[in-house]
């Protein structure tokens, strides 16, 4: 079977119309179809580029999918797919408009030529709605089988940064700030931030399987961290019993994973500040964002099971880690050749690849190495259990609700991390139910940074 038909089903004109029997690699027909008398729509290469994750497959995978291609059209009253089914297809809504109704949960409306509609109405491994065409649609529909494609590449891979992409608009590759960034970091020649001394030295000796006396010698280093670490083992998140007054029945009650995980937490905030007042703002701006979005995946980790807590809040505030260098580095670039909104327009096309860069240097095991790049991939499927890139999507999501980023992207509930939640109780209204219940919980780890 071709790389074509795996991905995006068989190939031929309106091939799944009503009434028509399935052949060999096509897919099932989907219950209650109403016909259209509206002609069909070709299916270009323009529309194929501005569909996520489509637009990712290549020019020459998208112009041979296109050629004879036409949308599938069909009435009022159409039901696309029900709710709880198994997701045998992938749909983009060409024209049109569609409900989807999430029972309990609500419903809202997807429209064509909006920023919802350039992504696929349901991705997860089961539809967690129900899809009612409104008006006369036109849809497109491909394999499910397209939302894993493009994950093969290695970090190092994942990590290069091509400033002639066209992807990239040319309002980024053009600024000067941007050009001469990418050649420092082609050149390896960047200012990395390190680690802080506490945080590599206990990293080291819990890999060398050393003793809790140990350790406590090495957080007691930094006392500002040791007195964290005893705040934490008494809060509420941790249930305590007995309260804790000194580090080394604060670690024992932790853990030394745990320990690991929230000094190196604690010891980032050394790395969101500089001397230039205004990058020292965008830090601190950032590292109030990290925090915020830290807090949301522990809580989701403590609740879902399956993913530690400790290690959720730290992939959480390591998942833009990227910022920090191309900051520096903007902080001793000539100031007459970058203005403001030069950073605010690079920064979402660097934080992904430089964030990798800078765990990779660090030593980062590969799981929390990828972070920087799957917060955003709302569609990156690693399988039928919750992982932390999972936690750390749906907390990145549910970090834009209320802002107006939100109106340019998918519906939480149709994303595939969703499904893996353990009650799967996911609305755009209700945003993520679990987090809205452990508000408490979400406020007590906000405090363990302030």
């Amino acid at each position: 079977m071709g790389l074509l038909t795996r991905l995006f089903g068989s190939k031929g004109k309106n091939a799944d119309a009503p009434g028509s029997a399935p052949q060999e690699g096509e897919l099932m027909p989907v219950p209650k179809k109403v016909a259209s008398t509206r002609k069909p729509i070709s299916i270009t290469l323009d529309i194929l580029k501005e569909l996520f994750p489509v637009r990712n497959l290549g020019d020459e995978v998208l112009e041979a999918f296109a050629l004879y291609r036409e949308a599938e059209v069909f009435g009022p009253g159409t039901i696309l797919f029900r709710r709880g089914e198994p997701s045998d297809s992938v749909f983009y809504l060409l024209e049109g408009a569609v409900s989807m109704d999430l029972g309990e949960g609500g419903s809202y409306e997807v429209q064509a030529n909006t920023a919802k509609s350039r992504f696929p109405l349901c991705s997860a491994k089961h539809y967690s709605a129900t899809a009612l065409a409104l008006t006369d649609i036109q849809v497109l529909r491909v394999s499910p089988k397209i939302m894993g494609q493009d994950t093969s590449k290695d970090a190092a891979e994942r990590s290069a940064i091509d400033p002639l992409d066209p992807s990239i608009p040319v309002e980024v590759r053009s600024g000067r700030l941007f050009q001469a960034f990418c050649q420092y970091y082609r050149d390896e020649e960047l200012t990395i931030p390190s680690l802080p001394d506490v945080a590599v030295k206990l990293r080291k000796a819990i890999a060398q399987n050393v003793d809790v006396n140990e350790v406590v010698k090495i957080v007691q280093l930094d006392p500002a961290i040791a007195g964290k670490l005893v705040h934490v083992a008494n809060s509420p998140l941790y249930l305590p019993t007995r309260p804790i007054s000194n580090c080394r029945d604060a670690i024992v009650r932790l853990g030394l994973a745990a320990t690991r995980n929230l000094v190196i937490s604690y010891s980032l905030k050394q790395i969101f500040q500089c001397k230039d007042r205004h990058i020292n703002q965008l830090l601190q701006e950032e590292w109030k964002k990290s925090v915020y979005l830290s807090s949301l995946c522990y809580v989701l980790a403590l609740e879902n099971g399956g993913v530690d807590p400790e290690e959720a809040l730290l992939a959480g505030l390591v998942s833009d880690i990227g910022v920090t260098p191309f900051l520096y580095f903007a902080e001793n670039f000539p100031r007459e050749y970058w203005s403001p909104e030069d950073i605010a327009l690079a920064l979402p096309w660097l934080r992904g690849p430089v964030g990798v860069f800078v765990l990779r240097r660090w030593d980062f095991r590969p799981e929390l190495v990828e972070i920087p790049l799957l917060a955003e991939d709302w569609f990156h499927d690693g399988g039928a259990e919750l992982r932390l890139s999972d936690i750390v999507t749906l907390s990145k999501l549910h970090a834009y609700i209320g802002t107006p980023r939100m109106a340019e992207l998918p519906a939480i509930n149709s994303i595939p991390a969703c499904e893996k939640l353990k009650d799967g109780q996911l609305s755009p209204e209700h945003s993520l139910n679990v987090l809205h219940v452990a508000k408490d919980k979400i406020n007590q780890s906000l405090k363990l940074f302030f």
